[in-house]
């Protein structure tokens, strides 16, 4: 009997015991999802990642990395800010760098930053926009045998919103391990497959699904992951503020409204592109003052939205306090 593996543990699963099938509208792909008995991680099959999927702009959280400079700060790198000790400093990697909002912030925290993304469009728009030479338009694997080469070591290394897309996630783990210094630390973060009203963001958004993300991890899967790939003292919190809420209610009570709400922020700031970009950013990249008050004006809208939706926002914040959207993590490598 045909057999597939867990990605994580390597426990064999029968292939006929799927859990659910999913055809991707950007390939036309048959997916299907297997959950580990062993260590509870899901994962879809076939299992390879598709690096121009990224570049393509087929989910249009891509467009924006390629338009704006990052400054607004996910939750998931606050908790990094928040959480990380203090007194550890030194040469930090961003693998999945983006449009560099992280980079940017960690650099002002003291860090000597490098990055790594395999999406050309985002790494010009960092050396562009930031002026931050140390980014790289490259895999892990290429980065790898780079660094290797020239004797590269790093003290942190982070990866927020980049495990899940993973097809070989454990060798990516070993390959971050290898360029830490002894001692040095990993960081980052996953969507959290129990949060609160996932069921609605599954149904109506592609972006937790192949080919864009393979993994789904909850709390105890994503401590299994790193714990088996030979980092010690894992710490894992479920990571929320209110305010991330109200885009998982409104879909909840109305569905998709996310291209008819990108529209309008398309017709208020006269660019199509731009409008797919959160407010912060496009405030924080306008050179235009006219721009700058069309954004604030968004912010206003935005404003009453979140007013209009808080009564229904309520009945969720306590269940939220414990399935928040991502999964925050920070881990060591021992030293031999």
């Amino acid at each position: 009997m045909d057999k597939v593996k867990c990605p994580i543990c390597y426990t064999e699963v029968e292939e006929r015991n799927f859990k659910e099938t999913y055809v991707s509208p950007y390939n036309n792909q048959e997916y299907k999802r297997y959950e580990c008995p062993n260590c509870d991680v899901h994962w879809w099959e076939p299992l390879k990642i598709i690096p121009e999927f990224y570049e393509s702009e087929f989910l249009e959280l891509y467009t924006a990395l390629h338009e704006v400079v990052g400054t607004r700060l996910g939750e998931y790198h606050k908790a990094f800010f928040k959480y990380f000790p203090s007194n550890v400093r030194g040469k930090l990697l961003d693998v999945g760098c983006g449009n560099g909002r992280f980079l940017k912030h960690a650099k002002e925290q003291g860090f000597e930053v490098w990055g790594i993304d395999f999406d050309k469009k985002s790494v010009d728009n960092v050396k562009r926009n930031l002026g931050i030479d140390t980014v790289f338009a490259m895999s892990l694997e290429e980065f790898y045998e780079y660094a290797k080469e020239r004797g590269l070591k790093f003290d942190v290394i982070t990866f927020f919103e980049v495990l899940e897309h993973q097809d070989k996630p454990r060798e990516f783990l070993e390959m971050v391990k290898g360029l830490l210094k002894e001692g040095g630390y990993i960081a980052g973060s996953v969507p959290n497959r129990e949060m609160v009203l996932v069921e609605s963001f599954w149904e109506y958004t592609h972006v937790d699904f192949p080919p864009h993300h393979f993994l789904r991890f909850s709390r105890k899967s994503l401590e299994n992951a790193i714990k088996l790939s030979g980092f010690e003292y894992p710490n894992v919190f479920a990571i929320l503020t209110y305010e991330e809420l109200y885009p998982y209610v409104e879909m909840k009570l109305f569905g998709k409204l996310h291209k008819l709400r990108n529209l309008v922020k398309g017709l208020v700031l006269g660019d199509k592109r731009k409008a797919i970009a959160f407010v912060d950013d496009i405030v924080a990249s306008s050179t235009s003052y006219s721009e700058k008050i069309r954004a604030y004006l968004l912010k206003g809208i935005k404003l009453m939205r979140n007013v209009l939706l808080f009564p229904f926002a309520f009945v969720y914040i306590k269940k939220a306090q414990h399935g928040g959207p991502h999964l925050y993590f920070q881990a060591r490598k021992p030293n031999d």
